[in-house]
């Protein structure tokens, strides 16, 4: 990776549309001579031209362009783009592209995610990025353009862009037409920030094949039956039912049933509104389970004795990202607590939050057992992390919940691939939360090569 340059592009009407001109102090931080053949690329958009360093601009970093191809190529005068120069390749931004659902609401064109996705193009801005945000299903492949979103000074700006560079999905569902447009974008060398989404059976399958991990997980059954259901209840007295393909908590039932008992108690969320009910038998049960499983198939999962506040249960949510060096690193910590009767924690579900340090020192006074709970949280989160990518491909970022025993024990309960921040928001962490959102920005630089 080369030295991080920025630059400013000055735009002018007369000039060669096949003319590059850079400054004198520009070609020396690069290493490259004038009257070259080059190629000038942004996206996945190139333009063979010739090189010309002008002495004039010596003391500056500048390119001169024509302005009608800088129109085309999405610069603007006086803007700073970082720059990278490989062989007789010079490339700037990189060109990111943010792939996520629009709405119709023109103040909220990606409906509640719109916020998040202004900070990220800001954040992008600031480090010399050309960013925007778009529909998978606005990508005109003829032209190699994309109908997309920038943010300005005034708000959203619609425009065309080029190809990006890389891609951060932040999708919440993929169809076969969208995995079909992900495959042809990967084929124009298009890189993704992260694989296409995985259910949490294929999570625990991978997991489990390192050895380190094996001792957090807990018991996960891929569930085929209600028989099988019912033998990981007299196993464990109280199991979880999660969907392979859900998320935000969603769909999830808790079913126990205690010794020398015949009656299954269970308890889910449904339209927001805790429904619990109970079953004296297991045709019964599946019958009362029918409105919320429908025939998804779902994995059966030990309860664990999660620690609680007021009743409620507690996890933690660690999030796990790469920057510009490429490495796994651990952003943040912070523990999700359920609202009241909720059998999870996620904020989305009416959950809030609170400072992982906070939780524990309520909870083990003795400060060598935080410690020795902090450095496991970390292990399992990066470890995961590591193992995930390994079977999946190439990743930038994760979300990991871990449960936290009332013996102090660490348990892996699920990772995600677009994992949520707000957790952050409601315990005070600004620098985390602006951190969260900065690093996958320069993990996009670190996968474009720049």
């Amino acid at each position: 990776m080369n030295e991080f340059i920025m630059l400013i592009a000055k735009l002018r009407p007369e000039q060669d549309e096949k003319e590059l001109i850079i400054s004198g102090d520009l070609a020396a931080h690069l290493s490259i001579g004038e009257e070259q053949n080059i190629k000038f690329q942004v996206g996945r958009n190139y333009k063979n031209m010739v090189l010309k360093i002008s002495q004039a601009e010596k003391s500056r970093n500048t390119i001169t362009i024509n302005t009608s191809l800088a129109r085309k190529m999405r610069i603007s005068p006086n803007r700073k783009y970082a720059v990278n120069a490989r062989g007789n390749t010079i490339q700037i931004g990189p060109v990111v592209g943010i792939m996520a659902e629009t709405s119709r609401d023109a103040r909220r064109p990606f409906g509640g995610q719109t916020f998040f996705i202004k900070q990220l193009l800001q954040s992008g801005r600031a480090l010399g990025q050309i960013c925007f945000a778009f529909s998978p299903f606005s990508i005109d492949w003829k032209s190699k353009s994309i109908h997309g979103y920038s943010w300005g000074d005034k708000g959203w700006i619609q425009g065309r862009f080029p190809l990006p560079d890389v891609v951060y999905p932040r999708e919440k569902a993929y169809s076969p037409v969208k995995l079909n447009i992900r495959r042809r974008l990967e084929n124009m060398d298009v890189k993704f920030l992260n694989p296409a989404l995985i259910g949490k059976w294929q999570t625990y399958r991978v997991i489990t094949q390192n050895p380190a991990l094996v001792p957090f997980i807990p018991d996960t059954r891929l569930v085929n039956s209600f028989s099988q259901v019912d033998r990981m209840i007299k196993k464990y007295t109280a199991v979880y039912l999660k969907p392979v393909a859900g998320s935000q908590g969603r769909n999830i039932v808790r079913v126990v049933k205690k010794k020398n008992d015949s009656v299954y108690q269970y308890q889910y969320q449904l339209n927001g509104r805790l429904v619990k009910g109970s079953a004296s038998s297991l045709a019964q049960l599946r019958s009362c389970l029918k409105p919320i499983m429908g025939n998804r198939t779902y994995i059966a999962q030990k309860q664990i004795n999660l620690l609680q506040s007021a009743g409620n249960i507690i996890d933690v949510r660690i999030l796990v990202q790469k920057d510009h060096s490429g490495i796994w690193d651990v952003t943040g910590m912070a523990c999700r607590v359920g609202r009241p009767g909720s059998i999870t924690s996620n904020i989305s579900a009416g959950g809030s939050g609170q400072k992982l340090e906070i939780t524990l020192r309520e909870k083990f006074p003795d400060q060598e057992k935080q410690q020795e709970i902090i450095e496991k949280l970390r292990f399992v989160a990066v470890e995961a992390c590591r193992t995930l990518e390994g079977s999946i491909g190439s990743s930038g970022e994760m979300g990991v919940d871990i449960g936290i025993d009332k013996g102090g024990q660490v348990w892996f309960i699920e990772a995600n691939l677009r994992p949520a921040r707000q957790v952050f928001t409601l315990i005070g962490e600004k620098k985390t939360r602006l951190l969260s959102v900065k690093r996958p920005m320069l993990y996009c630089r670190y996968l474009a090569g720049f």
